[in-house]
């Protein structure tokens, strides 16, 4: 039977195209008005704080609390919220102002302290001798960019999102794409870092630890999770400033898990973005130019704003086609215009204005990164409660609105393993395409093999899929099968591993042993805080730390990705879907619909 897309979904289906296919979430632009900036990740009333990430839900759907809170503005405040919390035997977490990651890395109890960072951001210092800048922790990177920029100098690595700070994004193991040098992490380029941890009664309670590259400890640091103090400062190293060119080829998937290990390094910072679902795979090659090469590009993908009626309405329109499983909607438009897109630009404007054709060239710093919502003013008219008025104008990801819910899942497999994964997730995607359709693309980016404890043991690429994920408990995808069984045969099969920062439940349990050397992380954090207090259920579960574990089991768990089902009651039957074996890796236990 056809079925007719009215031109509201369609728009609101190419809306989500952009956004997803890129691994994003954006929204559209409306220039000539303010925006509403987010709410902080931290509200506190009385004698409790609540704890939110950016889409006001954890990969649990559990709830986030603190006992009190701190702001600190200076190392000084910084040190003594510390000691407080140490003196009075709490559990200590630090948070930016708005937490981008998934799991609950920040969530501390309710009888612990979480520290923000929104305030303390005063330093940004460029050493051009040096090549370096210091930062305070809670610096917004796309300050950090601009300051360096200013001096002719740029930050290699960076995420493709702006908005986050300078502790959060080295903590968690965020990365650029590539090979070359150093690679794409951007934590291998913190060349110093002061760190304040607990301390003895007779030292107050906290002291400050001063890191450099000739400190083995350095290795913990860099990448932490936050378990191992709060970081007060870090200091990146730079290098001249350069420029970036970006284009996109188009090609049949079938020769694809032979040419992407050479086309990953064929480039110092390529991507590709497969659509297995239409056997298509959108390769990226982008390279590093002279600054005199004629260009001045900008990477605008993200940070526009929208109202809050509209956005509201173009996730209602998405949930709809999920809850209908319309296949024709979702693979006609959605990965067509995906397709489009990639063909048209992507959101990289040649001018800074308008896109006329690849390869788009500009400065490192316009093209690496994007963002700029998280960062807008508050107008007059902007509600200054949790309710906002339909009209106002917000960030798509606003946690006070009902935008589209999904879950960010990056999976890490070794170079050597990507010919096979890519083969193997061809089996699945054969046995039937169009439940492949909502995944407009598996992104695929690379990091170099790491230094740092809880990095990577050798070149690996990440293949990202952003999944939707219904507001409703207990509503599983109309495909779950088809993703639960791509996940669990990566991790189980490949030897993949997760980004700390992104979602995956219970996969993430056992997997800080596949890191580069978690023995010695270990060491550092019981020589920098005995007693734990920097650590939380989720990183015990995560380290294996007093028989902890990640995996929670009621009823529907499997559809959080808390559990992997091992009986019906872990999905949904009464909507039909039940606990079954994977249809090619047999040791998957996926959410199955009987028809």
């Amino acid at each position: 039977m056809r079925v007719t897309v009215s031109v509201a979904m369609t728009t609101s289906i190419i809306f989500l195209v952009l956004c997803v296919s890129l691994q994003y979430f954006c929204i559209t632009t409306l220039a000539s008005q303010a925006t509403c900036a987010p709410p902080p990740a931290i509200e506190c009333k009385s004698n409790a704080c609540d704890v939110f990430n950016y889409q006001g839900v954890w990969d649990d759907r559990g709830i986030c609390k603190a006992q009190n809170s701190a702001w600190p503005t200076s190392e000084a405040e910084l040190v003594q919220a510390v000691a407080n919390a140490v003196k009075n035997k709490q559990r200590i977490k630090v948070v930016s102002k708005l937490s981008h990651s998934e799991p609950k890395l920040v969530c501390v109890g309710s009888e612990g302290l979480i520290i923000s960072t929104q305030n303390y951001a005063s330093v940004i210092e460029v050493n051009k001798t040096a090549m370096t800048i210091r930062v305070q922790a809670g610096a917004l990177m796309s300050d950090v960019l601009e300051a360096a920029a200013k001096e002719g100098l740029a930050l290699n690595a960076m995420i493709y999102w702006s908005g986050v700070s300078a502790a959060g994004v080295i903590s968690t193991g965020a990365h650029d794409s590539g090979l070359v040098g150093k690679g794409s992490g951007v934590y291998e380029y913190v060349v110093a870092m002061r760190l304040v941890v607990p301390a003895s009664p007779s030292q107050g309670y906290a002291k400050v630890i001063s890191l450099t590259e000739a400190d083995e400890e350095l290795n913990a640091a860099r990448l932490s999770l936050g378990t191992l103090g709060a970081i007060s400062e870090l200091t990146f190293a730079l290098q001249p400033m350069y420029k970036r060119s970006i284009s996109t080829v188009v090609k049949d998937d079938t020769d694809l898990e032979y040419e992407a290990e050479s086309f990953l390094r064929a480039h110092e910072f390529a991507d590709i973005n497969w659509i297995p679902s239409h056997g298509k795979a959108v390769y990226i090659p982008i390279d590093r130019h002279p600054v005199n090469v004629p260009g001045d590009g900008l990477n605008s993908i993200i940070g526009s704003a929208s109202s809050v009626v509209d956005i509201e309405r173009k996730a209602a329109d998405y949930e709809a086609i999920q809850d209908r499983a319309d296949v024709e909607a979702i693979c006609s438009v959605l990965i067509n215009e995906t397709l489009d897109l990639a063909i048209n630009g992507s959101g990289f404007l040649n001018d800074g204005k308008r896109f006329t054709g690849y390869p788009v060239i500009g400065f490192n710093h316009h093209m690496q990164t994007s963002g700029g919502c998280q960062a807008g003013r508050y107008s007059v008219a902007c509600t200054p409660t949790s309710i906002l008025d339909k009209n106002e104008t917000v960030c798509s990801w606003d946690r006070r609105i009902y935008a589209t819910l999904y879950f960010g899942v990056e999976l890490r497999v070794p170079v050597s393993r990507l010919p096979q994964v890519i083969k193997d997730v061809k089996r699945i995607r054969d046995l039937n395409p169009q439940k492949l359709c909502d995944m407009s693309g598996i992104f695929m980016r690379s990091i170099k093999k790491s230094d740092a404890y809880l990095g990577p043991k050798e070149d690996v690429v990440t293949l990202v899929m952003m999944n939707y994920r219904s507001r409703a408990v207990g509503t599983p995808k109309w495909n779950e099968d088809v993703y639960e069984e791509i996940e669990q045969m990566i991790i189980e099969k490949h030897g993949g591993v997760l980004h700390w920062g992104k979602s995956g439940g219970y996969l993430f349990q056992g997997l800080a042993k596949r890191a580069t050397n978690l023995e010695k992380f270990m060491e550092v954090k019981k020589k920098f805080d005995s007693s734990g207090l920097f650590s939380n259920e989720w990183t015990d579960g995560l380290f294996g730390i007093g028989g902890g574990s990640l995996e929670i089991f009621r009823d529907g768990c499997a559809l959080d990705k808390v559990c992997k089902c091992r009986e019906d009651s872990h999905c949904a039957p009464q909507k039909g879907y039940f606990c079954k074996p994977g249809k090619v890796w047999k040791k998957a236990r996926v959410c199955t619909k009987l028809n």
